[in-house]
């Protein structure tokens, strides 16, 4: 007899489908994915750079080397460059993700009319503004957010392994535990974003002038739902931040009263500097983890609703639990 594992799960084949899809959406405009991608991983790579800098007009302040008003002069114009670049590449940056993301809603609107298996009136009207628009938060994910987590956190590890490598462990050890407290609230968020979708088609559907109670009870949902969702996505990021520091503080403690040797015996200020620098840099994309994963509950029913748009009501609460 064939073992249990050995059968196919309609659920996890279901949910392979919905990716599959995702991907499909994602190269209807394949140079326009590729150029998105490219310009994130630009940008997160370079942006280490201004740590480095800073180490090095501290270790130079420090050790006295030349004139302080020719070096204050020298370092100044190379800080403003290197911000001006960063500048320009982050416009660009933003500027061909704003216009991906534009082609992506027309894209997922026009997926769900073809797929739409009758003339839903209102409900289409629902899904097209509000529905395709959260959709696309959760093909973000893909060309945008995993490019930048990978990269951003490559970056800053490479960056202080060769300027300041016994901080490495420090580093590490400071932002790890904000990533397992993160993930208690994506199922909550899930249920509040399925709410909100829901409220929002019910407002859609009550605009008539006997439909005013429809319409209030619709409206005091959408607003609940909405604060939940709000509320849930901000402790996150609470929670998270107070989590970073604690766990630097419980690392220093930890450290001296047992000498693991997790911190260097001589801390230079240059190196005190771009650990803390790189701190807050490598926090973002590890913290974006956490935030991408809520990001992706929070769309993936609209994605469901959208790319499966023939599914029924009885089995869709079990379809969008992942």
């Amino acid at each position: 007899m064939a073992s249990h594992s050995n059968h196919p799960n309609p659920m996890q084949n279901f949910r392979k489908s919905i990716l599959w899809d995702m991907f499909q959406v994602l190269l209807t405009y394949p140079g326009w994915f590729a150029a998105s991608v490219l310009s994130t991983v630009v940008v997160v790579s370079l942006e280490p750079s201004l740590a480095w800098l800073s180490k090095t007009v501290i270790d130079d302040l420090k050790k006295g080397k030349g004139d302080l008003d020719t070096s204050l002069l020298h370092y100044g114009m190379v800080f403003g460059g290197l911000l001006l670049g960063l500048g320009i590449l982050k416009f660009g940056d933003k500027l061909i993700d704003k216009i991906y993301e534009l082609k992506l809603v027309i894209c997922l609107q026009r997926l769900y009319l073809q797929r739409r298996p009758e003339d839903r009136g209102v409900e289409d009207i629902s899904r097209v503004i509000f529905d395709c628009e959260k959709s696309k938060a959760g093909l973000d994910i893909i060309h945008k957010d995993a490019g930048r987590i990978i990269f951003q956190t490559i970056a800053v590890v490479v960056w202080q392994f060769s300027l300041a490598p016994q901080w490495l462990p420090a580093l590490l050890i400071a932002v790890v535990p904000p990533i397992f407290v993160g993930f208690m609230f994506g199922p909550l968020i899930q249920r509040a974003s399925l709410n909100r979708l829901r409220a929002q088609q019910a407002i859609a559907s009550s605009t008539g002038t006997h439909q005013r109670a429809n319409l209030f009870s619709s409206q005091e949902i959408f607003f609940r739902q909405t604060l939940r969702l709000e509320i849930f996505k901000s402790s996150t990021e609470i929670l998270m931040g107070l989590v970073t520091w604690f766990g630097l503080l419980m690392l220093v403690l930890v450290s001296s009263v047992f000498h693991l040797g997790l911190l260097p015996k001589q801390i230079e200020a240059g190196d005190l500097a771009l650990f803390a620098v790189n701190l807050n840099l490598l926090s973002k994309p590890l913290g974006e983890i956490v935030k991408v994963y809520n990001k992706g509950r929070e769309a993936y029913p609209a994605l469901l609703r959208v790319l499966r748009p023939e599914t029924q009501s009885s089995d869709f609460l079990k379809k969008s639990e992942i």
